[in-house]
């Protein structure tokens, strides 16, 4: 059923391809006028996900309106943006907050999206899917907002919940997240001008800190299970699990448990067990075995140092944690962490 959406002015905010997912999923029941997207620069490409949207509006035959600035702070983007009718703002992949002035202008509303393992009130901020996946946990909730000018702090319009299964990485929760989040915007669209909102407490509320591609140095003195977590909420498009050795790095892709009763007792942690013919690496942990499926070694020709019985060197992920939660007390002083990550530390 297509919906009634002609008589609106949607614009999609995105810079990232799991927007791009959710754009094909709810095209046919809501009329899009253009997608506001991330000129092409060499720098974005740092960004998780990044894809340039102006190749995808050619195909699809959308507007596009290119942005110099990711936080919206570049004058030009302004008055780009500022000379557009709109009326609804979809935020699908735009990992910035969203200035006053923008939210100002749309004349209905913007909607942005956000969720945790802990709901949007308890879990706001930076990387959830990734945190769920680090920490273990076994569902995920995501909702639809009204945005303001805080964080993840706008009044909710919808929510869904769905399954974390051992065998999700962080691509996958993306498509489930994406599938939810497109069927809540085409349930909820159509009654744009009736939507029933649920504002959220703010007595209550719990954060979840940035992470950057430095954190993610693999601590081999971990638990098989805890470094498998590590690995699956890193993989690609974020820039993945890593470890040093020989002044060089290995980034792991894809990883699994490995059960086998050999004796490892004499062997360190971080030890390369085995080499199998096709590549694949049996690497010692802090309680058993992993099997590395999927790796990539920069500099690209630093295979040859790659050897059964070498070590990896590995980093304390409990200092890792201090880091991170350091960088982020210093610089959001009212922003608590939620006390699962604390406890981390």
């Amino acid at each position: 059923m297509v919906v009634a959406m002609n008589c609106y002015n949607v614009y999609v905010l995105s810079a990232l391809e799991s927007g791009i997912d959710i754009i094909n999923s709810i095209k046919e029941d809501v009329k899009i006028q253009g997608i506001i997207g991330l000129k092409e620069n060499a720098k974005h490409n740092t960004i998780s996900g990044y894809v340039d949207m102006s190749k995808f509006c050619k195909g699809q035959k959308l507007k596009f309106v290119p942005v110099k600035s990711y936080d919206l702070k570049n004058q030009n983007d302004r008055q780009s943006i500022l000379s557009l009718k709109i009326d609804i703002l979809l935020v699908l992949g735009w990992q910035r907050l969203i200035p006053e002035w923008l939210i100002n202008h749309c004349d209905i509303c913007a909607i942005g999206v956000h969720g945790s393992s802990y709901g949007i009130t308890l879990g706001r901020g930076r990387s959830p899917q990734n945190w769920s996946l680090i920490l273990g946990k076994k569902k995920f909730s995501i909702s639809i907002f009204k945005i303001n000018t805080g964080v993840d702090s706008g009044e909710i319009i919808d929510t869904m919940s769905f399954t974390l299964s051992d065998f999700d990485d962080i691509k996958s929760c993306y498509y489930k997240t994406g599938l939810l989040i497109s069927k809540m915007l085409t349930k909820n669209i159509v009654n744009i001008p009736n939507l029933s909102t649920k504002k959220q407490s703010e007595t209550e509320t719990k954060y979840l800190p940035q992470r950057t591609p430095d954190d993610g140095e693999i601590d081999w003195d971990r638990s098989t299970k805890e470094i498998y977590n590590f690995i699956r909420a890193l993989t690609k498009p974020y820039p993945g699990a890593f470890s040093k050795f020989n002044d060089c790095k290995l980034y792991v892709w894809k990883a699994k448990p490995f059960e086998l009763p050999l004796d490892i007792r004499e062997n360190k942690t971080g030890e390369i067990i085995k080499i199998f013919h096709r590549g694949d690496l049996l690497i010692k942990t802090g309680d058993s075995l992993l099997l590395i499926e999927d790796y990539s070694l920069e500099p690209p020709d630093s295979k040859k140092y790659l050897q059964e019985g070498l070590i990896f060197s590995s980093c304390s992920f409990k200092e890792q944690m201090q880091k991170i939660i350091g960088r982020h007390m210093i610089k959001y002083t009212d922003q608590p962490i939620h006390d699962d990550i604390m406890e981390l530390s």
